[in-house]
């Protein structure tokens, strides 16, 4: 078999205009692979994060070019460990939830499992190519059907994946966020405005606390309290960088009413 790679790196020709060539061609091969060659390659398996697939293992992965290949390419058995047990210990079957922040879907595909065919979820995602990977995320899962993704940001665009190259997302009153058992939010900073401007009382109130971005635990913890949630720390985000969570302050806690 032809080694991609080799082809991937293209002819060694100095000269301005033939580098530019050779990268059009690089990038028409690897679209070429993406698009045509690799859907229809044998399935070696799924990539797993937290038990929730977000992408496939195909056969030519190994020699084609790492960039030609999905970025999600290894197992990561506790991503999101903290917000994935606490929607295990609080999502019912038939709630209607809604997060904010779907990042790659994983939380969303979750929940939906967990509030099962009766259930709805509602994701807000700022990054339109989040979105939709959100949406591909769910469709992995088999779950689309109760899965809907509005791409908007929920308060403030505080640390939003992506935005520095995409079309801004329209922005979302936190008061005008709908009604629903589970509330999740993973929105990178925005967390305390919109629990201070949110008119919504869900059940239940996931919350991944970010530190350096101006919503530190301590002060979502005292909201939520104010709010007549009591408040249970569920721990650092991900315990594989238990270290830089605890040094960002990236911690998730759990209000529960009642």
């Amino acid at each position: 078999m032809t080694d991609l790679r080799e082809l991937e790196r293209g002819p060694r020709e100095s000269g301005g205009a033939q580098l530019r060539f050779d990268r059009r061609l690089r990038r028409a091969l690897g679209r070429f692979y993406q698009r045509a060659v690799r859907p229809r390659l044998p399935l070696r398996g799924h990539v797993l994060y937290n038990g929730v697939i977000v992408g496939d293992r195909r056969l030519g992965d190994d020699v084609a070019p790492k960039h030609w290949t999905p970025e999600d390419r290894e197992d990561i058995a506790d991503y999101e460990f903290a917000l994935m047990r606490g929607l295990t210990r609080t999502v019912r079957p038939g709630d209607s939830v809604v997060v904010v922040g779907g990042g790659l879907g994983v939380t969303v595909a979750h929940a939906a499992k967990l509030a099962g065919p009766e259930g709805r979820i509602v994701c807000y995602e700022g990054s339109p190519a989040y979105a939709r990977r959100v949406m591909r995320t769910a469709k992995l899962n088999g779950v689309e059907a109760r899965v809907r993704v509005e791409c908007a940001t929920v308060g403030a665009a505080i640390g939003v994946y992506g935005r520095d190259n995409e079309q801004t997302a329209p922005i979302l009153p936190a008061k005008a966020l709908a009604a629903c058992d589970v509330l999740e939010l993973d929105c990178e900073g925005a967390e305390l405005g919109i629990l201070a401007e949110m008119t919504v009382r869900p059940r239940v109130v996931l919350v991944e606390a970010h530190g350096r971005l101006g919503a530190p635990s301590r002060a979502v913890r005292t909201a939520l309290e104010g709010l007549g949630y009591r408040v249970t720390e569920l721990g650092v985000a991900e315990p594989r960088l238990a270290d830089l969570c605890e040094s960002y302050d990236v911690r998730v806690l759990c209000g529960e009413r009642g």
